[in-house]
């Protein structure tokens, strides 16, 4: 990021050029006159603040460019108070459940989201994008790490029903006469839920299916159920639109 491996001075800093790339996804795409240190300073924020990506060894230039375009595009998306606010109150939710999670059951393999609670933010904000663009039902598969708070904080799985099953209670215990099933791992196991979207008000169907022990494995699982969804909301490209696999 050194200006000065490629030839420029100090003096180039406040000199304006002009920057005619039309195949060039990110930066360069929002103006074609510069001034070196302004596209320094948003070069830096893009590459060199807290987030690292690496894509320059892919082969699609398309793919390369769609990376481009939202990471560098990031900075002049400006969050208003309220989407901060909403920000702060999904990561805290996931810190706090799981900080009790912790000290309730600190004994039981839970594989919590420690380090990782933006994930929580991050899946809602997710569905909220595509709620808004016509999607309609999400198919999810996921792997042990933050499994339990996206059942509870993403697809609203009753917390004291994910706390029963962790002590190896059934949640229908009373109507089964005492049977249970095979005693999978309670950190496989998944939900449906049918809510209304707070923001638009549509009627959405989220999945979370079962894991089997060999995680990866639920992903051709994903697939074939979306198919199936999209089958039965009528088939068309329209319709499998609606129903978007995770």
């Amino acid at each position: 990021m050194d200006y000065r491996t490629y030839g420029f001075v100090e003096e180039d800093l406040d000199r304006t050029f002009h920057i005619d790339f039309p195949f060039f996804a990110g930066l360069l795409t929002k103006k074609k006159d510069w001034k070196l240190r302004e596209l320094l300073d948003a070069l830096e924020l893009a590459y060199c603040s807290h987030i690292g990506v690496e894509f320059t060894h892919l082969s699609d230039k398309d793919g390369m460019g769609w990376i481009r375009e939202k990471f560098e595009g990031v900075q002049f998306d400006v969050l208003d108070e309220g989407q901060k606010l909403e920000m702060y109150a999904r990561i805290n939710m996931a810190q706090c459940w799981g900080d009790f999670m912790a000290q309730k059951f600190n004994t039981t393999k839970r594989f919590g989201i420690e380090g990782l609670q933006s994930f929580i933010p991050g899946f809602k904000f997710c569905v909220d994008t595509a709620v808004a663009n016509g999607a309609e039902t999400f198919v999810m598969g996921m792997a042990h790490r933050g499994r339990l708070q996206t059942l509870a904080h993403v697809l609203k799985k009753p917390k004291d029903i994910i706390m029963a099953e962790l002590q190896g209670i059934s949640p229908d215990q009373e109507l089964s006469d005492g049977f249970q099933g095979s005693g999978d791992a309670k950190y496989h196991l998944g939900t449906t839920l049918h809510r209304q979207h707070l923001k638009t008000g549509k009627r959405i169907k989220l999945t979370m299916l079962a894991n089997p022990s060999h995680l990866e494995t639920v992903n051709p699982v994903v697939v074939g159920r979306c198919r199936a969804e999209q089958h039965f909301t009528g088939g068309t490209i329209d319709c499998r639109k609606k129903v978007v696999p995770i």
